[in-house]
């Protein structure tokens, strides 16, 4: 294998993708300095159909495009160089100017955390054009699964509100596979693998300047699930990001860096409008986009049948699956966030149950509820939510005989009355207000109508 220094490489490319349909496998491959380097993803469509036709082929064809161009980025941030090459592909200046935002944008914490400034410049032809099909989709909404309680309130409210979604994952871990289970529907999978390259150049970074770090992996979602409506036949894409998902963690080169910035509804937007014009019927929304996640943490509260199956926890999602946990490490900002929101609405024998911890009486968790209330430093480069909301369940749960002796609220609780008490109703009225920012399709309003009625007092 060729290890490069990073002082070495000039330039990256996108050599070449196909769909093998035998193998129901989509192949994406990249190189550096004109295939010195290279590297194959491989993305298995696992139900994907025995014979398809000539029409779905272009669109197939279409969408695999777009992917090719999205999945790069997992390969690009090796090197970060300045000149970007499509060697298989001209792009419109639209497409150019979506990608060099996916790149910029969704590499925002890479470059934040790796002290670098990125030069994203993807090349377009004047004279390229978008082709525009015509293939129709089957009439279904699919909500992708992450393990976690935000894509359970979507399946529960889906199915409250009568209909029956079809589930979706990307590779299948414990706390998916069970979330699945848990839910009785019917579901459909997708087995990405990065090529083996990847690891290896990431274990020789100390010696040959290569970088690692966070990447847009929803962003990349997102083209596989527009691949996955052609193959699977369906038409409408239900995610789960909350309003939340908008609000930046800090600033570099004078702009937002934003840890969930492909859960955001600038992405949500950015991608609708790439798009629409190659597969028209393919609606992409994040059902959740109404609510903050607190909202979100009082709706899950109301079911208690996913308690022992969900996680957030990213250590149970590591690619190494020898070093997964079974659930929650209970010493992290996403279980930090996640007990704080949902304690406000969850008695507390069944939290504590279900993190196997009370994190609110561990004094070792001080400092990390000090970051996510906002008292230090800035929002953690997490899934988690607003520093208001934050606030807002830490207020709230002070009130709760249950838990205001716990040695976390004891400890912050003047601090926080301090600086937010005086807000409490303003941050209530905030925090459970729904907002009218969103892609949600007029024909899912009894969705939103139903969101407005349990949200409505705070209370799920």
């Amino acid at each position: 294998m060729n290890f490069l220094h990073r002082d070495q490489v000039k330039s990256f490319h996108f050599t070449r993708c196909f769909f093998d349909e035998a193998e129901k496998t989509a192949h994406l491959q990249y190189a550096f300095n004109d295939g010195a380097v290279s590297f194959e993803e491989k993305i298995r469509f696992n139900q994907a159909p025995d014979a398809i036709d000539p029409k779905r082929r272009r669109a197939i064809d279409a969408c695999l495009r777009l992917l090719h161009l999205a999945a790069g980025v997992s390969y690009y941030k090796l090197y970060i160089p300045d000149e970007i090459r499509v060697d298989c592909t001209c792009l419109t200046k639209k497409e150019a100017d979506f990608f060099n935002l996916f790149y910029t944008a969704g590499l925002g914490e890479f470059s934040y955390r790796n002290d670098v400034s990125l030069h994203i410049d993807f090349p377009f032809s004047e004279t390229a054009e978008t082709e525009k099909l015509s293939l129709r989709l089957k009439k279904k909404i699919v909500v992708p699964v992450g393990g976690g309680k935000d894509s359970v309130v979507s399946i529960e409210t889906l199915k409250a509100a009568g209909y029956t979604p079809l589930l979706f994952s990307v590779g299948c871990p414990r706390p998916i596979k069970e979330t699945i289970a848990v839910s009785g529907l019917e579901s459909v999978s997708v087995t990405r693998t990065l090529s083996a390259d990847l690891k290896a150049f990431n274990e020789k970074a100390s010696e040959t300047g290569a970088l690692n770090g966070h990447i847009p992996v929803t962003g990349i979602i997102a083209f596989i699930l527009m691949l996955a409506a052609v193959l699977y036949d369906f038409s409408d894409v239900a995610m789960s990001n909350e309003r939340s998902a908008n609000v930046g963690n800090t600033e570099k080169d004078g702009r937002i860096v934003n840890h969930q910035w492909s859960k955001s509804l600038e992405f949500e937007k950015a991608f609708h409008a790439l798009t629409a014009d190659v597969l028209p019927d393919f609606r992409y929304f994040s059902l959740l986009r109404p609510l903050s996640e607190l909202a979100i943490a009082s709706l899950f509260a109301g079911t208690e049948k996913y308690d022992s199956v969900f996680t957030s926890c990213n250590k149970a999602f590591r690619l190494d699956e020898n070093k997964r946990l079974d659930r929650w490490c209970a010493d992290c900002d996403k279980c930090r966030f996640v007990f704080l929101a949902l304690a406000p609405f969850t008695d507390r024998e069944r939290l504590i149950k279900i993190f196997s911890k009370n994190m609110l009486d561990d004094a070792s968790q001080i400092k990390g509820y000090e970051e996510l209330l906002g008292l230090s430093a800035f929002k953690p480069f997490e899934c988690v939510g607003e520093i208001e909301e934050s606030a807002l369940a830490f207020l709230m749960l002070i009130e709760k005989d249950q838990w205001k002796q716990d040695v976390v609220c004891r400890t912050l609780k003047e601090r926080v009355l301090q600086k937010y008490g005086k807000k409490r109703d303003s941050l209530f009225q905030n925090v459970f207000a729904l907002t009218e920012n969103h892609l949600i399709p007029r024909d899912y309003a009894d969705v939103i109508r139903r969101f407005k009625e349990q949200t409505s007092n705070g209370l799920g």
